[in-house]
């Protein structure tokens, strides 16, 4: 069975709250795939761009990866947009690059997905919905653009620290209220967002692709284990086929 080694930054710190993040990523695989997940400490402070940096260098993920080794996974994946993105373009590529060194693995994170599904979709003008302070979401409206992606509007809760528990219809008003005529698809920042079981009925709403940040992260790892991330009730994403690069 192809298994997916998911690393994320845990902020909920209380098990139940934890366990629904985790069957939120879980949310995207299809049968006979399976995912074990690590999360790493997220200290209870504001979430500002300073500490995301700190939180994406001091190892913490290459040891969350080793961990996670004996299990066996088939690659992995980063279960966040903050730190994959917080310095600037290649800090994404940075983070999977040091994964692979400590663990002889493939990875992904995703910010990486992020951009990597939204050519698969061809997409260039989004809206963008997150629960970011300010500092943050300026952010990865750069790194977008660095990767040839418009942000034609962007909404933000800028709430300090917690995102992970933000309630899914505070997140989802959010993201419809971002639409822009201008945007092609809606993007939803954050892998504390939990949207899984709402994407389809947003983009009839919408008439747009909706995308989340649990959506394409697990995209692109499936693809890198060989699995076609092909599902119903999950989005326009993973209604189309893609073969690893």
């Amino acid at each position: 069975m192809a298994i997916i080694g998911a690393i994320y930054p845990n902020d909920a710190w209380v098990d139940f709250e934890a366990k629904a993040v985790v069957d939120e990523f879980r949310r995207f695989l299809p049968e006979g795939t399976d995912l074990i997940s690590v999360g790493t400490p997220n200290p209870a402070v504001d979430n500002t761009v300073e500490e995301s940096i700190r939180l994406a260098e001091n190892g913490d993920i290459e040891e969350a990866a080793r961990r996670l080794l004996k299990y066996e996974p088939t690659a992995f994946a980063y279960y966040c947009t903050t730190m994959s993105f917080v310095r600037g373009p290649g800090g994404d590529l940075d983070i999977s690059s040091r994964i692979t060194v400590a663990t002889g693995k493939p990875a992904t994170t995703t910010s990486t997905a992020m951009i990597r599904a939204l050519r698969a979709l061809s997409l260039s003008r989004i809206a963008l919905a997150s629960p970011y302070l300010p500092d943050v979401e300026g952010k990865i409206i750069g790194f977008l653009r660095f990767h040839g992606i418009d942000v034609v509007r962007s909404l933000a809760l800028a709430w300090k620290r917690d995102h992970s528990i933000v309630p899914p219809d505070e997140i989802r008003l959010l993201a419809e209220s971002a639409d822009h005529p201008a945007a092609q698809a809606i993007f939803v920042g954050c892998t504390g967002q939990k949207l899984a079981l709402h994407i389809d009925a947003m983009e009839k709403k919408l008439g747009k692709p909706v995308l989340t940040a649990n959506q394409v992260t697990t995209w692109d790892a499936l693809r890198l284990i060989g699995v076609s991330p092909r599902m119903s009730n999950r989005g326009r994403l993973f209604e189309k086929v893609e073969r690893c690069d």
